[in-house]
């Protein structure tokens, strides 16, 4: 699992919150790229222990939204669409770029990490979908911060 924290030393990429059948976490980072790749690395270890996985496979993608909470949303969707189609658990992600055009944002982005084995890898639980319930990206004193709801 690989980002820099975007807040102090002792303060977590992300942490998680208590939500009815469904997983909540508020991710932090520097910058948008950054709290990007720290929302994507919360979800990832929701579903599995993703620490000391390798760079074995690597996708990249590209993603357009009118507004910056559905770009998040359709981000981490890809992410988990990625890790169910092509069977890959992912530990690291790296925004590339993520910027404002006229008509709404685009990210660009890479994933890495190696085919899912579950006798290798600690499995936590399934996610169905991101969803739009509470969904936020918010510049703070600190850099960003965003606020997700996973249905599991």
């Amino acid at each position: 699992m690989t980002s820099d924290s975007g807040k102090s030393a002792n303060h977590p990429p992300f942490i998680y919150l208590d939500h009815i059948a469904d997983t909540r976490f508020i991710a932090y980072g520097f910058s948008l790229e950054n709290v990007f790749e720290n929302s994507a690395l919360a979800m990832l270890n929701v579903i599995a222990d993703i620490s000391g996985l390798s760079h074995e496979v690597e996708f990249q993608a590209e993603i357009f939204a009118p507004e910056l909470e559905d770009l998040l949303v359709r981000f981490l969707s890809e992410i988990l669409f990625l890790f169910d189609a092509k069977e890959t658990l992912f530990g690291t992600v790296r925004v590339n770029a993520l910027r404002k055009k006229e008509d709404g944002w685009i990210v660009s982005f890479q994933v890495f990490g190696e085919p899912v084995d579950s006798s290798k890898q600690n499995f936590r639980t399934e996610v169905k979908a991101v969803t739009y319930n509470g969904i936020r990206v918010e510049k703070t004193a600190f850099g960003f911060e965003t606020e997700v709801v996973l249905d599991l």
